[in-house]
């Protein structure tokens, strides 16, 4: 550990607590790393990556004084959540202080359809507090139970609830963020409706967030659904039908091709071999439609659960978005992912994957809000002005080289891929105000100490 980071934390140790500053042994390791491993191509970058201290601030004022030691020290900054995204968002590539969150979890009021809370509140916990209120989170990702808040804005984009309102830069989801500056005397930047867009999904590179306030959702009670045929284009045809159904209010539309469903254990004896699966958590008052809907054309319900509240495993969601990767890679290591966007012709793109990479991609999909301007009448039934087809497709890794292929090829047939193989924010996906995203960092993050190298082309990066 270089002289002045030891300084450092000595001085950490005294603003917070000894017990709540981490140098040392397999905790540092941990606290320096998130799911980056679903990716070979990550896991080959930032396995070696890790910080020199961790630090858990307790209070907003407990974290201004870690920002303000950070700066006047010139050491990097990286703030953690609960370290369950995928692209190495929290894993320090420069050392540094990683500052983690998770002690700075209040919910601070449920009102009106917003929740305020603090950056390291889970959203497990927000979801259940919502509901005794008679409200939902509108999206959240399959990772909610442990996830927080905060690192949902900073490194996620959607999930569940997106089929019915988008994600979290849909609309008006976020009503507020509130930034802590990196500066000698670290500021309060808060942000809201659209001015708030340039905070989301930046790795914590313009700011830590520290306070969020999100717009909810009413309360619906739902059931959850697992259909099953025999071919995949019947199933893909009632289950893209059911997820444009303006009457069905409905917060999850996934679709597995075989022998993806084989790899969720839990649910396994209630599946049929041979057969693609789809995943439906829909309004309990429809469910019954539903069904009979999906025996009309030939597909069975294999199982039909209540939500509980509080919920009780196994939950679908547990299978769906990229918990999806992560029953896979279990299943058979080889497996990584991709994050795809389809087009109208969803159905010719994957034929043409299909003939160019036989047996090396399986898709698995998930329908989403196409509409960015959703308003609250959406919770009552009315559907999003258009639906989009994406997902998660599974690819079996060879090489980076066939993986750069398989990009390659989507791009080439209207495919797009938000790009899980990369730590480098404007190489992972589209990011159209990345200008406001830099101004926004240069105005927090002057000496460019915020989870540095992570916004690849600002143009401070002064570890490089």
């Amino acid at each position: 550990m270089p002289i002045k980071t030891e300084a450092l934390v000595a001085t950490l140790r005294g603003l917070i607590g000894t017990g709540n500053v981490i140098a040392d042994g397999e905790a540092l390791e941990t606290l320096s790393k998130d799911y980056y491993w679903y990716s070979p191509v990550l896991r080959r970058q930032l396995d070696d990556k890790r910080a020199d201290a961790i630090a858990r601030p307790g209070t907003v004022e407990e974290t201004r004084a870690i920002i303000a030691a950070c700066h006047r020290a010139r050491v990097p900054v990286v703030p953690r959540g609960a370290g369950t995204g995928n692209y190495g968002q929290c894993v320090p590539l420069h050392g540094g202080v990683v500052v983690d969150l998770g002690r700075l979890d209040r919910i601070l009021s449920i009102a009106d359809g917003v929740v305020r809370a603090e950056a390291g509140a889970r959203l497990g916990s927000i979801e259940a507090a919502a509901r005794a209120e008679g409200w939902e989170l509108r999206c959240m990702p399959s990772t909610w139970v442990k996830s927080t808040i905060g690192g949902f804005f900073c490194g996620g984009s959607g999930g569940i609830g997106s089929i019915t309102w988008g994600g979290i830069n849909a609309g008006d989801n976020v009503k507020s963020v509130t930034l802590m500056s990196c500066e000698e005397s670290p500021r309060l930047i808060r942000l809201e409706g659209a001015d708030a867009l340039p905070a989301l999904h930046t790795y914590g590179t313009t700011g830590l967030m520290v306070e969020i306030e999100m717009r909810l959702a009413p309360r619906v009670a739902y059931d959850q659904l697992v259909f099953s045929a025999p071919g995949w284009d019947r199933l893909l045809d009632w289950t893209d039908a059911a997820a444009r159904r303006a009457d069905w209010p409905k917060r999850l539309v996934s679709q597995f091709e075989w022998p993806i469903p084989s790899f969720f254990k839990p649910l396994r004896r209630h599946l049929r071999p041979d057969e693609p699966a789809s995943f439906l958590l829909l309004d309990r008052e429809k469910a019954d439609a539903a069904v009979l809907s999906a025996a009309e054309a030939g597909i069975g319900c294999v199982y039909r659960r209540p939500l509980g509240d509080p919920p009780q495993p196994p939950l679908i969601t547990d299978f769906t978005w990229n918990h999806t990767t992560l029953w896979a890679i279990t299943a058979d290591p080889a497996f990584t992912y991709l994050q795809a966007g389809f087009g109208p012709d969803f159905r010719g793109q994957f034929a043409a994957l299909a003939r160019r990479f036989p047996g090396e991609i399986l898709l698995h999909l998930e329908w989403t809000a196409g509409n960015s301007k959703m308003t609250r009448g959406a919770a009552a039934g009315h559907a999003p002005d258009s639906v989009a087809v994406g997902g998660i497709p599974l690819v079996r890794f060879t090489s980076e080289d066939r993986l750069n292929e398989i990009l390659r090829a989507c791009g080439e047939i209207g495919v797009f891929i938000a790009n899980p193989h990369t730590c480098h924010l404007e190489d992972g996906g589209r990011h159209p105000n990345i200008a406001e995203k830099r101004a926004l960092k240069a105005e927090a993050d002057p000496l460019g100490l915020l989870n540095p190298g992570k916004m690849r082309t600002h143009p401070v990066n002064p570890f490089q």
